[in-house]
């Protein structure tokens, strides 16, 4: 028995200290399983998501027709984007409404820019969009660069 156990407050002592250390190595381990699950989101062939709520400031009441749609845009080529995937938010929306946008991860170069955008509309006939009533007003990045995956989107009215 080494010195600094020889009585029983010692002993304490040097358990809570091995206590400490266990713990210590439990947490580490913990994050380090936790971190590779979030590295394994943009394995090939694993699906990914980009989360948020859709809102805008006016405090009107849209009418019971309206919907929306976000979409994942790979804009790094310039113009419209390349569409990667899209939710639709069914009649009635209400605001804050809640998306998610699942996607193939496998799809994602971090080389590349990737944006959502968010539109509320009424629809027209044959199914496409009638009136616009609000949209997001510039690009809000997501996923590579340091951009987040998780965005509460700011729509503007359209006038």
């Amino acid at each position: 028995m080494n010195d600094d156990c020889k009585t029983m407050t010692r002993r304490n002592r040097c358990a809570a200290r091995g206590l400490s250390a266990l713990v210590a190595l439990l947490v580490l381990a913990a994050l380090l399983a936790g971190c590779s699950e979030k590295l394994q989101l943009y394995r090939p062939g694993a699906l990914a998501m980009v989360t948020g709520t859709v809102s805008f400031r006016q405090r009107i009441l849209l009418p019971l027709s309206v919907q929306g749609e976000v979409r994942l845009l790979d804009v790094t080529d310039g113009g419209e984007g390349v569409e990667l995937a899209r939710v639709e938010l069914p009649a009635p929306v209400r605001v804050p409404a809640p998306y998610r946008i699942d996607f193939d991860a496998a799809r994602i170069d971090q080389r590349r820019n990737y944006v959502v955008e968010a539109t509320l509309f009424e629809p027209g006939t044959g199914g496409g969009p009638g009136r616009v009533w609000f949209r997001t007003p510039t690009p809000q990045y997501v996923l590579t660069h340091g951009n987040p995956v998780y965005l509460e989107l700011m729509l503007e009215m359209v006038r």
